[in-house]
């Protein structure tokens, strides 16, 4: 099952089970708030034959693995399946590898974190009620979340998923922040996006975010990249009106009017200053560790970068070099420096008749990657000496293969 096959949106042929709710979630190292938040499940989960949990668990988080030997979380009167793996650098990979575990055939998936509570008694029926008249399941419905007005706490249909695949839905990117986003504006353009009367209430005082850093990259990063959620927003409404093409069309325009405006709303939002001040307010992590080498950290950097290099050349490729620019100018706030990037950003601001910024930053790109043009022209030049006499010897010195008779 992969996004790149048409979706067939039908419950039985899927073999879909409906109204069976699994909830995805990470945890790491708070044992205690886990055990509190399986309670609150335990107490307001009104069907418990149709709910299950999976929890996914580093293998190097020794107080959770612990715990789990020891028995000390309570029984919600529902399966957990707790999910043994490698820790992996986004927390989207999380929930791939606990959907794909739990074989993808509910028919709601829920998102939840390790620190918060089941408050609305019955939960899991109003989420069954908003999906009742959702016979394609596509739909993302959301909790209220009493720290944040969008869906930090989604509720994901069957063909949603089914439709885009996984990694468009958990992309698998983001470190910290993010994915609640990406998933909601996917059904806000998509017009399939509700919020139910469900709230989850923190455990404690709202907690610091662990592995936040740069900020200002990231949050552009994810505006930028609303050109990849329109896609797969344009592939839910082809699904879903696959035999109405007035249907379609008119979703399909309400689709672009909802993609210019949050274009237009989030650009004319952004602001590198406001980006620091929300790193300093709640990373958990200090100054001088945000500068240590951090492999997995590195790793969604690059992939990150990739993404957004590749938009660049494809604008390039249409002599767009304004919308190039944009995805360029990001990869500068990134940790990592990439001389394709200096390249592409060269070639746009000349296109753009910015010539001087242009002279500037060849200069620079030079300090910083020495090309050491006349080195290079004798290297080539005795390699190619080497390698002819080298071949020259070699046909002097063999010996001719004789001839079978």
């Amino acid at each position: 099952m992969t996004s790149e096959k048409p979706a067939i949106l039908d419950r039985d042929q899927c073999g879909i089970r409906l109204g069976e709710i699994s909830i995805l979630m990470a945890t790491r190292g708070r044992a205690e708030m886990l055990a509190e938040e399986i309670e609150s499940l335990k107490q307001n989960t009104v069907n418990k034959a149709k709910v299950k949990l999976w929890i996914y668990v580093d293998d190097d988080d020794q107080v959770m693995l612990d715990a789990i030997a020891a028995k000390k979380f309570p029984d919600p009167g529902f399966p957990i399946h707790w999910h043994v793996g490698p820790r992996p650098g986004a927390l989207g990979l999380c929930h791939q590898a606990l959907w794909n575990a739990s074989g993808r055939v509910s028919e709601i998936y829920t998102i939840s974190v390790d620190d918060v509570r089941f408050d609305t008694h019955g939960w899991d029926e109003v989420v069954r009620g908003a999906f009742t008249d959702c016979r394609d399941g596509v739909l993302l419905a959301f909790a209220h979340d009493p720290n944040a007005p969008q869906a930090t706490f989604p509720y994901i249909g069957w063909g949603f998923l089914l439709t885009l695949g996984y990694e468009k839905i958990f992309p698998g990117i983001f470190i910290y922040w993010f994915d609640d986003k990406w998933i909601e504006q996917i059904a806000v353009m998509a017009g399939r996006c509700v919020k139910v009367p469900v709230t989850m209430n923190p455990i404690g005082d709202k907690g610091l975010t662990q592995r936040m850093r740069n900020v200002p990259f990231w949050t552009r990063f994810c505006q930028l990249t609303v050109i990849e959620r329109k896609d797969s927003s344009q592939k839910l409404i082809d699904a879903m009106h696959a035999k109405d093409p007035a249907a379609r069309a008119a979703a399909t325009a309400e689709l672009e009017k909802a993609f210019a405006k949050i274009t237009k709303d989030e650009t004319d939002a952004f602001s590198d200053v406001y980006c620091i001040f929300q790193e300093e307010r709640h990373t958990a992590l200090k100054p001088e560790d945000r500068n240590l080498f951090y492999p997995l950290y590195l790793k969604q950097e690059a992939t990150a970068v990739i993404r957004l290099l590749t938009h660049a050349q494809n604008f390039i490729n249409q002599k767009n070099y304004t919308e190039a620019l944009k995805f360029v100018e990001c990869v500068d706030m990134a940790d990592m420096k990439v001389r394709a990037a200096q390249d592409m950003k060269i070639t746009c601001l000349r296109a753009l008749g910015k010539n001087s910024e242009a002279d500037q930053l060849e200069k620079e790109k030079l300090v910083a990657w020495p090309e050491q043009p006349a080195i290079r022209r004798v290297f080539r030049f005795l390699g190619m000496v080497a390698n002819e006499g080298r071949r020259m010897i070699a046909g002097l010195t063999s010996k001719p293969t004789p001839v079978k008779k």
